[in-house]
C-alpha cells in the first residue's frame, strides 16, 4: 500500500509478494495516425499500479487504472521496479 502525505509525496510500505493484482493498468502510445495507436493492458496490484502510473504519467504517457481485472490479463512487467 502506497500512503500519501498532505504534499502528495508516496512513501512505499512493504510489499506483500503474494498479493492478487486487482487493478488492471492501460497504457496508451500514440501513433503517427490516430489508427496507429498502441494500447497495453496489465494486471497490478494497487502499490505496483500506483508507482508505475507516477511514473508514466511523468513520462508523458496517458495511463489509465480501474478494478476491471480479467482471466489471462498479463502481469505489469518489471513489476519489482514499481514497488
Amino acid at each position: 500500500m502506497i500512503r500519501t502525505d498532505e504534499n502528495s509525496a508516496a512513501t512505499a510500505q512493504p510489499v506483500d509478494r503474494t498479493e492478487i493484482p486487482t487493478r488492471r493498468i492501460t497504457v496508451y502510445f500514440d501513433g503517427p495516425t490516430p489508427a496507429d495507436v498502441l494500447v497495453l493492458r496489465y494486471a497490478a496490484t494497487q502499490a505496483e499500479a500506483w508507482e508505475f502510473t507516477s511514473a508514466a504519467v511523468a513520462a508523458g504517457l496517458l495511463v489509465t487504472v480501474d478494478g476491471h481485472v480479467g482471466p489471462g490479463l498479463r502481469r505489469l512487467p518489471c513489476r519489482s521496479l514499481w514497488h
